[in-house]
């Protein structure tokens, strides 16, 4: 009976210092993979470097911020306005980015709805032919900016103040050319003409009492 007693507690010990042993294993596990996650984050803490650009209009200072990486792309964070040295309205982001600093497109000085305040206008995609625009359109009530969808697809944005019009003329590839015109109505943005030339085929739209028509 004493023996068996005593070989009982020979397995037990085993088993205590293989559980020690395993959980003594997981733990270095851990700590290398926490040495390796830490290590990545200083790395890519330190590939970055910030990123900022200033205009003053309207009264207001925008400063527009994000980061650098060391191939000089950038990734754009916010827009940050100030009024009388005071922070007035902060505009995040974080998916818009530029291969590099020449394709930036940073306004305040253009009134995209022609309603006699100037709005806020930052790039959101470039292309070897085209370019679109985000827009921010000034508040009177509020006195702030509201960002306008609708505006994020048009692509090599011209505002035609004497027209009161917007335009975009772009094309893709050699063949297919694309050509349109936007008016405002009711406080809405609508497509009012298009000629859209693809592989030598012809298409003309446009608006006629309230809808588009098609030839």
């Amino acid at each position: 009976m004493n023996r068996i007693a005593v070989f009982i507690l020979i397995i037990l010990s085993s088993c205590g210092k293989k559980e020690a042993t395993e959980k003594n294993r997981i733990q270095g596990k851990d700590s290398v993979v926490q040495n390796i996650e830490i290590h990545t984050q200083q790395e890519e803490d330190t590939v970055s470097i910030p990123f900022s650009q200033s205009l003053k209009e309207n009264g207001y200072v925008y400063k527009l911020k994000g980061l650098e990486s060391s191939n000089g792309a950038i990734n754009f964070k916010c827009i940050n306005i100030f009024y009388r040295n005071k922070l007035h309205q902060k505009i995040i982001f974080d998916t818009v980015s530029v291969l590099n600093e020449r394709e930036v497109v940073f306004n305040v000085d253009k009134d995209a709805n022609f309603d006699g305040f100037n709005d806020v206008e930052l790039i959101n995609w470039a292309g070897n032919y085209a370019y679109s625009s985000s827009f921010w359109l000034y508040n009177q009530k509020t006195k702030k900016y509201d960002y306008y969808k609708p505006m994020d697809t048009i692509q090599n944005i011209k505002i035609d103040a004497g027209k009161r019009e917007i335009t975009s003329d772009y094309h893709i590839g050699p063949a297919n050319t694309y050509s349109k015109t936007y008016q405002w109505k009711n406080g809405k943005l609508l497509m009012m003409s298009a000629y859209i030339e693809e592989e030598g085929e012809l298409i003309r739209m446009y608006r006629k009492n309230g809808r588009i028509i098609i030839e």
